[in-house]
């Protein structure tokens, strides 16, 4: 789950190149569409309620929920826009909304109202993630002024926002933004740690805990932000390698991060959600192979040492294709989106027996 800049629905169905490949083994999933036409998935839940972000024409969006197959908009804090991140167990949904000064405020949604939770002192804020125990991480600006720096939080129920401060690095300034979090309260995220030195800049993945902000490196590159977090405390997000802007899927535990790689032909990954039995999904995308091709994106699960393309392990006569996978729970359904044609949906795959 991630507040990073996505492609829509729709911008993601112009990458796809191929249709899926027909699989030599039967599909291990089942697809059920959760959302409407132009919507995607964010985040699931424990008993497959389905979080993510559907689109009104071609400018505004609000988030969306779907549990036991009933859709309900979550609307937004009075601006045009909502975008939903994250579900707990509860169905208490985090996210962010515009609100009617236009400025960017993160949520809390439950039983069909939907609170802003305030900032650091600015104007801005965004939640990225909730735990079960109703614990919140996110960002917020630190003042009102623009050229001020933002940093990410922990809002723990009956407790004021918590500042988590940046890596420290000497003489260097610049923001901060939690992604993730586990029931042991362990924040991920990314950091400044540097000016910015093209062609990226100097971000690092970051893991909070006993009250210290972690330095996790990255995979050679300038840049990495980690965007998932289990109760193992293995974490997952996305890094790029010595080739820059490369970017790289990576798991990284007790110390090590490590490359996930593509799918074939791919030249970028990322990691979207890990469960706690250590399935990583994402997306991997490719180069275009014509001057009418724009490359292609599809959904991937990481487990047993490999990198698996969630298309092939689908019934190739349903007719979708699988650009992203965003969540994934306990019991192995994934939150995903799915594309007919020019037109994608939130959708949910469901392991067979």
């Amino acid at each position: 789950m991630s507040l990073l800049p996505s492609l829509s629905p729709l911008a993601l169905a112009v990458l796809i190149a191929l249709p899926p490949a027909a699989s030599a083994h039967s599909p291990r999933y089942t697809v059920t569409q959760v959302g409407v036409a132009g919507s995607e998935a964010t985040d699931i839940n424990s008993s497959g309620a389905v979080v993510g972000n559907f689109q009104f024409g071609a400018t505004v969006t609000h988030g969306f929920v779907n549990i036991a197959g009933v859709i309900t908009d979550l609307g937004t804090l009075g601006g045009p826009d909502s975008y939903a991140s994250a579900i707990n167990d509860s169905n208490v949904i985090v996210g962010t909304s515009i609100n009617t000064d236009g400025y960017r405020r993160a949520f809390r949604y439950a039983a069909g109202t939907m609170v802003d939770l305030g900032t650091l002192g600015g104007n801005n804020s965004a939640a990225g993630d909730i735990n079960n125990r109703g614990d919140i991480a996110g960002w917020a600006d630190l003042g009102p002024d623009a050229a001020l720096e933002a940093r990410a939080f922990l809002l723990r129920p009956g407790v004021s926002m918590q500042d988590l401060g940046r890596i420290e690095v000497p003489d260097a300034e610049g923001s901060s933004s939690a992604m993730g979090l586990n029931e042991h309260r362990q924040v991920v995220g990314g950091s400044v740690v540097g000016p910015y030195s093209p062609p990226e800049s100097a971000y690092h993945a970051f893991l909070y805990k006993c009250e210290e902000m972690i330095d996790l490196g990255t995979l050679g590159g300038q840049y990495s932000v980690a965007l998932a977090i289990n109760e193992r405390g293995q974490v997952a997000g996305e890094s790029s390698t010595p080739e820059l802007r490369a970017n790289r899927a990576f798991l990284y535990y007790r110390g090590v991060m490590k490359n996930l790689g593509t799918l074939p032909g791919g030249e970028f990954s990322s990691a979207n959600d890990i469960n706690d039995h250590g399935h990583v999904v994402g997306h991997s995308s490719g180069p275009a192979t014509g001057e009418s091709d724009t490359g292609w994106q599809k959904a991937f699960i990481y487990h047993a040492g490999k990198m698996r393309d969630l298309n092939k392990m689908i019934n190739p006569a349903s007719g979708w294709v699988l650009v992203s996978a965003g969540g994934i729970n306990n019991s192995g359904q994934i939150a995903a989106t799915g594309c007919k044609g020019l037109t994608c949906y939130a959708v949910r795959l469901d392991p067979l027996p």
